[in-house]
C-alpha cells in the first residue's frame, strides 16, 4: 500500500539521472495505507481530519517533485 500511496516511490539515481520503476496506474489516497496500521487510528479520530489532509499534500508534493525530477534529468 505504501508503494500504490506514493508514500514509499519505487526509483533509482544512476549517474544523477532518475527513474521511477513503478507508477502506480490507479494513485491511491493516503487513508489506504495508514488506516490498516494501529499505530496510525489516532488520526482517524474526529477532528483530526486536518491531519490526513496535510499528510496526502506532503505525499502528493514529494510524488510530482520525483516526477519532475525525472523528466528534468532525463532531457537530453
Amino acid at each position: 500500500m505504501a508503494v500504490e500511496t506514493c508514500y514509499w516511490p519505487m526509483y533509482e539515481v544512476v549517474d544523477g539521472v532518475y527513474k521511477i520503476s513503478y507508477k502506480p496506474a490507479n494513485k491511491l489516497p493516503i487513508e489506504e495505507f495508514l488506516r490498516p496500521q494501529k499505530r496510525f487510528k489516532h488520526l482517524f479520530n474526529p477532528g483530526n481530519e486536518w491531519m490526513i489532509k496535510e499528510f496526502q499534500e506532503e505525499v502528493d508534493a514529494r510524488w510530482q517533485e520525483l516526477l519532475d525530477l525525472e523528466r528534468i534529468t532525463n532531457q537530453e
